[in-house]
């Protein structure tokens, strides 16, 4: 019998517009100012029903690509009952000519958040934080967490409402289970608490780990690494138009207890963090501002030069 082997890992090569993958036919790719940590998203119509989208997302050749595969087979029909506003899920899967493997997620979902951030000030980025924690919250009644989290999985809707492009969901594992230890995707590193890194399981003070450092990355911007964006670690007050003093204190206090390395010590579950976060918008006036456009371009920080440029483009 000859050997079998898989083809050489590979990042995903970019594909045309109008190219077939079954019966979706491909749409310009979508800016996510990073390429996914797991691949390249595309928009997609279908090929008979034209006014039908959907979202792609084409995946590396890679161990961590066939892991998502891998996934989504074990979990499809349970992620097909996740019926929620500001969740999706992939409904269908496939592999393209050149042997990448890619998820289909139908529907109009809108587009990577990042991109849009100069275009929010920060009363409208924690709302959507709000909004992140409250569809976790439900999804942990349903027995999910957010395992995994990349930032270029959390979108902004077309009706200006977070979506959660829900890859990184897994089953909330049982701990009295040595041999649960759910599947793993793969978080952006930045964003996998210190415990994971260690190699336990996803908790639900994991997840708060992530979410932690991605309501940093929104609130405070972040740094391009070679593995990816990590979050700055400086106080509000740096980096937003001045603000009382109690707001400011209960958001830097919120950001560093979500992101402590203890998970003992760690803001408890994303149903707290939600709570924190409504109590700030609570003290924050109802209009908190962003960077005016007259704001001298040497007084903006870089991360909000760059993320301009990226919508622009």
């Amino acid at each position: 019998m000859p050997n079998l082997s898989l083809p050489p890992p590979a990042a995903a090569a970019p594909l045309e517009e109008g190219q077939a993958l079954g019966v979706w036919r491909l749409e310009k790719p979508l800016p996510d100012g990073e390429q996914a940590h797991a691949g390249q998203w595309y928009g997609a119509h279908h090929a008979l029903a034209t006014a039908q989208k959907a979202a792609v997302l084409v995946l590396d050749r890679s161990d961590q690509g066939a892991g998502v595969m891998l996934r989504y087979a074990d979990q499809a029909g349970d992620l097909a009952r996740l019926q929620h506003p500001h969740i999706a899920v992939p409904s269908d899967s496939g592999v393209t000519p050149d042997a990448h493997p890619y998820l289909i997620i139908e529907g109009e979902h809108g587009e990577p958040l990042l991109p849009r951030l100069p275009q929010l000030g920060l009363r409208e980025r924690v709302t959507l934080l709000v909004q992140l924690c409250e569809a976790l919250r439900w999804a942990h009644q349903q027995g999910w967490l957010l395992a995994e989290l990349d930032p270029a999985m959390i979108w902004l809707g077309p009706d200006d409402n977070v979506r959660l492009m829900g890859l990184g969901l897994a089953r909330i594992p049982d701990p009295t289970d040595p041999f649960d230890r759910g599947l793993i995707l793969g978080s952006a590193p930045a964003f996998v608490a210190p415990e994971r890194r260690a190699g336990g399981p996803p908790s639900l003070a994991s997840e708060v780990y992530g979410l932690g450092a991605f309501a940093r990355l929104l609130i405070c911007g972040w740094e391009d690494t070679p593995r990816g964006p990590a979050p700055l670690r400086g106080s509000v007050g740096e980096l937003w138009p001045p603000m009382a003093e109690p707001q400011q204190i209960l958001l830097d206090t919120l950001l560093r207890a979500a992101m402590a390395e203890s998970a003992d010590l760690r803001t408890r579950g994303a149903e707290g963090m939600a709570d924190e976060l409504r109590e700030w918008l609570a003290l924050a006036p109802a209009r908190a501002s962003s960077l005016p456009d007259d704001t001298p371009a040497k007084t903006r920080p870089a991360w909000w030069r760059r993320l301009l440029g990226l919508s622009a483009a």
